[in-house]
């Protein structure tokens, strides 16, 4: 049986074919090579599980990665740029996508004609725009250059050439012609700076404004950035708002049934009834001051960051906490019906596990795909309903940008300008889109009825 057993592992069809067994080769098979047969599946989990069935959904997972590129984007993309959201750049005000000023081509030139740094003021952010007088010094090359400048120099630039004669010299830009400048004030350079000198950074490139610049001169790429982040964190935000308050409403209402039920559902449908944009701007009006007043005579730091967010993203925040939470707690209120006959209920009732443990241990794990496609969808619904608020002026407060004011500030000057409304319009679609996909591929993975 050994080597009957041995033969058929290598291949069953031969064995029926053999007509010489003896009895040696009717030997009872060693547990060793029994065990061989056996094939052990390693246990996974609820989770591993659904994370296999997830990493199948290939639109999905793509999304999820698009995704994942737009929090890198949003929330890691500011770190490697040398400009802000709010700085106004004099020089480079309605710039096309890569495309340099005039100042920045100067200086640009200038690097390749073998300068080894550079101090513009056209292309500092601000109002100034001069080199003010006094003492100050810059290190290159383990070396310090001190200078002292007799007065303010305006729309100049200061230019520094190891290799040069002058190393150091101040030209104005208006003197700048055929890739060179006409004229050149020298600076005499010390050692030793003063003791008040203050430090010059001094610059070896331009960094490109990847997306261009408005009419304020401001870099689009860095109002992006920000844009999509202050969007991302709004619908984050107001979804788990809507997400907690819906659930436990839905599931309070559906488990107690009765006049519980009836009295909680007419209060949803009340609420179904009131003009919602109406609401949100009235709310919008009505909590302006009082917010403001808080926010102003408040030292709680939670005080402090949400009034770093402002009174409009304040307000979207309440805004969906009274009203937006409604579908949530009609679709929870409908699988908890269905949930709450089944026998893994009844047996945790009679065993005397109380309603909030039902609904908490039994209940809302069961409806965990509904909760997750509509958390999912309500981020960009949160985000549309700011994009609006904004349009009107009443969401986010300059010069803190969302994608919606990015998208408001660019219709005036679409046909001039459409890059404008392209970049934030893209961004936009893009995060509503891989939301809703990768909602529908949790939901597929996690609903325990759809499991394969």
């Amino acid at each position: 049986m050994k080597k009957a057993f041995q033969l058929f592992q290598a291949d069953p069809e031969k064995v029926l074919q053999m007509q010489n067994l003896t009895d040696a080769d009717f030997e009872k098979a060693a547990e060793s090579e029994k065990e061989k047969m056996v094939q052990m599946h390693k246990s996974v989990s609820y989770w591993q599980d659904a994370w296999r069935r997830f990493r199948r959904n290939h639109v999905s997972m793509g999304s999820l990665f698009v995704f994942i590129l737009i929090l890198l984007f949003s929330f890691i993309g500011p770190m490697f740029i040398e400009y802000s959201y709010e700085e106004q750049y004099r020089s480079a005000q309605k710039l096309g996508p890569m495309e340099y000023s005039e100042t920045e081509q100067m200086v640009q030139t200038l690097m390749k004609n073998g300068a080894d740094g550079f101090y513009a003021t056209s292309l500092k952010a601000g109002s100034a725009s001069a080199i003010r007088k006094g003492n100050w010094y810059f290190t290159s090359g383990g070396k310090t250059y001190a200078f002292t400048i007799d007065k303010a120099v305006e729309k100049a630039t200061l230019v520094f050439d190891a290799d040069g004669d002058p190393q150091v010299y101040i030209a104005k830009d208006k003197d700048w012609e055929d890739g060179a400048f006409k004229e050149v004030t020298p600076v005499e350079i010390t050692d030793t700076p003063a003791e008040d000198a203050q430090v010059i950074e001094l610059s070896t490139k331009v960094f490109p404004h990847v997306f261009g610049t408005d009419s304020q001169g401001r870099d689009l790429m860095a109002r992006c950035m920000y844009g999509s982040r202050v969007s991302i964190i709004i619908g984050v935000v107001a979804a788990l708002i809507v997400l907690v308050i819906g659930a436990l409403y839905g599931s309070i209402s559906g488990f107690a049934g009765g006049k519980v039920d009836f009295v909680m559902m007419r209060i949803v449908d009340l609420i179904y009834s009131i003009p919602d944009v109406l609401i949100v701007l009235l709310l919008q009006v009505v909590l302006k001051e009082p917010l403001q007043n808080w926010f102003d005579s408040s030292s709680l730091g939670v005080v402090k960051a949400l009034s770093t967010l402002g009174v409009g993203i304040v307000s979207i925040f309440i805004t969906f906490g009274l009203l937006y939470w409604v579908g949530m707690a009609r679709i929870i209120r409908g699988q908890v019906l269905q949930l709450k006959e089944q026998e893994y209920v009844m047996a945790a009732t009679v065993l005397g596990a109380s309603s909030s443990r039902i609904i908490r241990r039994h209940l809302l794990p069961n409806c965990v795909g509904q909760l997750i496609i509509q958390t999912c969808l309500q981020i960009p619904s949160a985000i549309f309903l700011e994009s609006f608020l904004s349009y009107l002026g009443l969401g986010v407060s300059a010069p803190m940008a969302s994608l919606g004011s990015l998208c408001s500030d660019a219709k005036e000057t679409f046909l001039l300008f459409p890059y404008r409304l392209l970049f934030p319009a893209i961004l936009l679609s893009l995060i509503v889109l891989t939301l809703n996909l990768i909602g529908d591929g949790l939901r597929d993975a996690l609903d325990p009825r759809l499991k394969n």
